[in-house]
């Protein structure tokens, strides 16, 4: 079994116009024997997934009991690929449908394991409650990925990490601090 948290990235421009996200991936990247970085945009630029990248996915995933996925909220959701990849992954007869199957048999290879979000958003954080704009909290948007979680016998925290406001004036010690911040809960899950 792999200790290291397995961060699952999901931005659709990680090299290109992501500032957020390429800033976290790049510091993770010093830090090899904790994390392990999954780009989903860069392994899989046709938006697919086959059968052997349904097995190398399932392969990592059985390694790692701390699994985050990183995104840019989209329409408060992920980016697309997620989804996708979700789609292929959590396949019935291997992340659920062996209800008599113990944690990590067929049917329930993702119990047990632990869940985490890392979410930023071009929104400021004052509008992601009741009386905001948006009318949800960061807690509340991130329900479906706590209920798919709960469905395939794995926890998800009910806090994600987030970093809001990225769309105004995002300045690059504010960017900075966020990001010693984000390993030091990385390293606290």
């Amino acid at each position: 079994m792999d200790n290291r948290v397995l961060v699952i990235v999901a931005h659709p421009d990680l090299a290109g116009t992501s500032r957020v996200h390429k800033r976290w991936v790049a510091e993770l990247a010093k830090h090899p024997d904790e994390f392990v970085v999954r780009d989903l945009y860069a392994l899989y630029p046709d938006g697919t997934l086959d059968e052997a990248a349904i097995e190398a996915e399932h392969a990592l995933l059985d390694e790692h009991d701390t699994i985050v996925f990183q995104f840019p909220v989209y329409w408060y959701s992920s980016p697309a690929l997620l989804r996708t990849w979700t789609d292929a992954v959590y396949g019935f007869g291997w992340a659920y449908g062996g209800d008599q199957a113990a944690p990590g048999e067929l049917g329930r290879k993702l119990a047990g394991k632990h869940f985490a979000l890392a979410l930023s958003a071009g929104d400021i954080e004052a509008n992601y409650c009741e009386a905001g704009t948006v009318g949800f909290t960061y807690s509340q948007i991130i329900i479906p990925f706590r209920a798919t979680a709960n469905y395939v016998g794995a926890t998800c925290d009910p806090e994600p990490f987030v970093l809001s406001g990225t769309e105004n004036g995002l300045t690059d010690e504010e960017l900075e601090a966020n990001t010693t911040a984000y390993v030091e809960w990385l390293r606290a899950l």
